[in-house]
């Protein structure tokens, strides 16, 4: 009878690999390395091999809801601050007095805008717009010191921006000046559905003409759970 190569053994002649017929479902053969191993769920151990052939970082895997895995960014986040702010804002009052109308919202930008880069991970820091990596949704948190309102009866509005010619935030954020010298805060947070390379800035409206000061402003973009 002509030896047989293992390897050219038909299909339906190969037999089991060792061990399966006391290993549980869902389990698989585990190398140890030295010549060995068992059987068992795939555990953490085991897909640092996943992350470190693929070359990824900060990604994690999730489930696909198809008994498979995608690659999904761990963390993102962006933040563009003002700090000890003196130079004025110019704003002419609003159409609408009830700051409802996103038309009269402009960019808050420029010389009484001077943001810098805060704490970046993934998210870029430009002029006035911090822009993301991935598709996704994130929080927008958003707190401003009002140090100067146009008018001693004005009110002052905030609102965020997708991109320069995209959709506003559902939601603005409202303060108003009782008397001369007032000063206030102003704070909210929203969430965003955005797409990898958009951008979010600030928008601010005012019920009078004249000059608005904020002082100190922080706003933080951070990513909750990509989607794509």
């Amino acid at each position: 009878m002509a030896d047989v190569q293992h390897k050219d053994i038909a299909d339906p002649e190969i037999h089991e690999p060792k061990g399966v017929s006391t290993a549980s479902a869902g389990q698989v053969y585990h190398a140890s390395g030295t010549g060995t191993g068992t059987w068992q769920k795939v555990d953490s151990t085991t897909l640092k091999g996943v992350t470190g052939d693929s070359g990824s970082t900060n990604k994690k895997l999730v489930s696909d809801g198809t008994n498979g895995f995608v690659f999904r960014m761990d963390s993102a986040y962006g933040q563009m601050n003002i700090t000890n702010n003196t130079n004025n804002f110019a704003l002419t009052a609003a159409a609408d007095a009830t700051l409802n109308t996103t038309t009269d919202y402009v960019l808050f930008t420029g010389t009484g805008a001077p943001w810098l880069a805060g704490q970046l991970h993934e998210c870029t820091f430009t002029t006035d717009r911090i822009t993301v990596p991935v598709t996704g949704i994130y929080r927008f948190n958003f707190s401003a010191s009002v140090k100067a309102f146009p008018t001693t009866t004005a009110k002052v509005g905030v609102l965020t921006r997708i991109n320069a010619s995209g959709a506003f935030a559902t939601r603005n954020w409202i303060a108003k000046s009782g008397a001369a010298g007032d000063e206030a805060m102003i704070a909210g947070n929203s969430m965003l559905s955005l797409t990898a390379g958009d951008y979010v800035s600030v928008y601010v409206a005012s019920t009078a003409t004249g000059n608005l000061i904020l002082e100190d402003v922080d706003a933080i973009l951070t990513l909750v759970r990509q989607t794509a």
